[in-house]
């Protein structure tokens, strides 16, 4: 890695202080940043637990991992903290592994693409900067975004671009992709940009790019993020020792709503079918949907102060919330 691209992934951690607190870590506790990026939030951790303490850092993303090896050799050195290049899926074996399930204390995740690969063209990720179209976290492995633009059919990109973009001119989107692609391949981000642009047409001018939704569609499906906080919620909640805490903090209103639901079922129980709501229920029944596993710290997330939004604008949709495990 170059020196240019060591400052290109050192950049704004979005709601450092309030993922520290949250968490309410003992000093000698055990910690997990699921996606340690630059390592803002690695580094609050290992602030908040002290000397005893022990911080797993976990990143799929090679350039993230050569960033954090260099910017943490200290601790990695005093083993007070683990480099793990796993995706987060993968925190249950890690933990396993490690022999650390059940005391964990604290775990925390920042879902979605950083500054760092926003910023550099190559990476595909941006509609501002031409690159290659490849948003692939790991950049090793799987296919990119432009063999899916350029293979797949327009019902499935229409439906790509719906799900996990919530753009409702999805079908526009992909007719106008599958058109264009007949002519020449599309492999660039700012062709993909301008199609994108071309195709949407709304009756109100909107300060976001028009290809806002189908980039981040696209890199939701490509590096399978949906699937991924499925399973981090999931796995990271049971791997928790009691009173341990997860906080995830999420940028768009599909990974919001989700995390949502996800906790409100651990902190609230199943809710009972409409179909059985005025039937009597056993006891059994009873205990299966009311079945409550964790807490949920505040009712509402955290979001950034309005002078964190004003030093970092990309900030501002951040939401965290965090459940506690009884």
């Amino acid at each position: 890695m170059t020196k240019a691209e060591i400052f290109m992934f050192d950049h704004i951690t979005v709601l450092k202080n309030e993922m520290v607190q949250s968490l309410n870590l003992p000093v000698d506790g055990i910690a997990i940043d699921c996606t340690a990026g630059g390592g803002g939030h690695t580094a609050a951790l290992l602030d908040a637990l002290g000397p005893g303490g022990k911080v797993f850092a976990f990143d799929r993303d090679p350039m993230a991992f050569q960033f954090l090896s260099e910017r943490f050799a200290k601790d990695l050195a005093t083993k007070r903290l683990v480099l793990c290049p796993n995706p987060f899926s993968e925190i249950q074996e890690v933990a396993e592994k490690y022999e650390i399930a059940g005391k964990i204390d604290g775990i925390c995740a920042d879902i979605g693409v950083s500054s760092p690969q926003l910023d550099l063209g190559e990476r595909g990720f941006s509609f501002n900067k031409d690159g290659p179209l490849d948003m692939r976290m790991d950049t090793s492995s799987g296919d990119n975004a432009a063999h899916v633009i350029n293979e797949y059919n327009e019902q499935e990109l229409a439906d790509i671009i719906y799900k996990f973009g919530e753009e409702p001119k999805s079908r526009f989107v992909a007719r106008a992709i599958v058109q264009e692609r007949s002519k020449e391949p599309i492999t660039n981000t700012l062709r993909l940009a301008e199609i994108v642009a071309n195709a949407i047409h709304y009756k109100t001018k909107s300060k976001k790019h028009p290809a806002t939704k189908t980039f981040q569609a696209l890199r939701i499906y490509v590096n399978q993020e949906l699937e991924e906080l499925e399973t981090l919620c999931r796995d990271g909640f049971d791997i928790l020792k009691p009173g341990g805490r997860i906080g995830i903090i999420t940028f768009h209103s599909l990974e919001d709503k989700f995390v949502k639901q996800y906790f409100n079922t651990l902190g609230k129980g199943k809710k009972i079918p409409a179909h059985l709501s005025r039937a009597p229920l056993t006891e059994d029944q009873v205990a299966a949907y009311k079945d409550v596993k964790g807490k949920i710290v505040k009712p509402f997330p955290l979001i950034p102060s309005e002078e964190e939004q004003s030093e970092n604008p990309r900030s501002r949709s951040a939401k965290l919330r965090t459940i506690e495990k009884l």
